[in-house]
């Protein structure tokens, strides 16, 4: 008897495991991240760079399909602009955020969106100090990606054509977020004002800058 409860026991836990195992991440989509710092760039400038600079970040996440606490975010965009006071690469401690959604998102999903990010996103984005509607657009043609909310931000970015097109000593940061098959970019065009944070920057000219990949949570 004692062989076969514990034999049930076993096939039990084997059987959750694997149910486990195959389940999908309910959210998925093209993950976007522009940093304020070169992340693929000559050692030189790396160094120069690392202690006055990346201490802010635009990430976007454009969501192809997926529900949150019940509530389909099919379709939706969110972008979070980060900002720290030391460079982001080492600094978890000081992280604050910003949440955009387009207009035309609803309660029901502004607020999946945020418990969403707020949970799976936590060490990433910090102090999450405001969510704001905005008209929001996200645009893909081929390696170019096209984000803008309202007149807060814009930012064009181009990704290199393939995962080896780049010395990958010349990579020096990772992705703040998870992020599946990441190839590094630059934006071509890259600005941000607004209140909620004491930042604002204005890109002058095209910059090694920008993650794009693949996101599931």
């Amino acid at each position: 008897m004692k062989k076969v409860l514990v034999w049930t026991t076993l096939m039990l836990v084997f059987a959750a495991g694997v149910a486990f195992a195959t389940q999908s991440p309910s959210v998925q989509g093209e993950y976007i991240e522009a940093r304020s710092a070169s992340v693929y760039t000559g050692a030189c400038h790396f160094g120069a760079e690392f202690v006055d600079g990346g201490k802010e970040a635009t990430l976007v996440w454009n969501i192809q399909h997926g529900t949150w606490n019940d509530v389909s975010l099919d379709g939706l965009t969110v972008v979070a602009i980060v900002t720290a006071k030391k460079n982001l690469a080492i600094d978890t401690e000081t992280r604050k955020s910003v949440l955009y959604v387009d207009t035309d998102t609803t309660a029901a999903q502004r607020i999946a969106l945020r418990n969403m990010l707020a949970t799976k996103q936590a060490e990433v984005l910090g102090d999450i100090v405001a969510m704001q509607s905005a008209p929001l657009s996200f645009a893909k043609e081929g390696t170019r990606f096209d984000v803008t909310v309202g007149e807060v931000l814009a930012l064009s970015a181009n990704r290199y054509p393939c995962a080896a097109c780049t010395q990958p000593h010349q990579i020096w940061y990772q992705p703040l977020a998870p992020v599946q098959n990441a190839i590094v970019g630059k934006s071509e065009v890259y600005r941000y004002q607004d209140t909620h944070l004491a930042v604002t920057w204005h890109q002058g000219g095209a910059v090694n800058n920008v993650f794009v990949g693949d996101f599931s949570m």
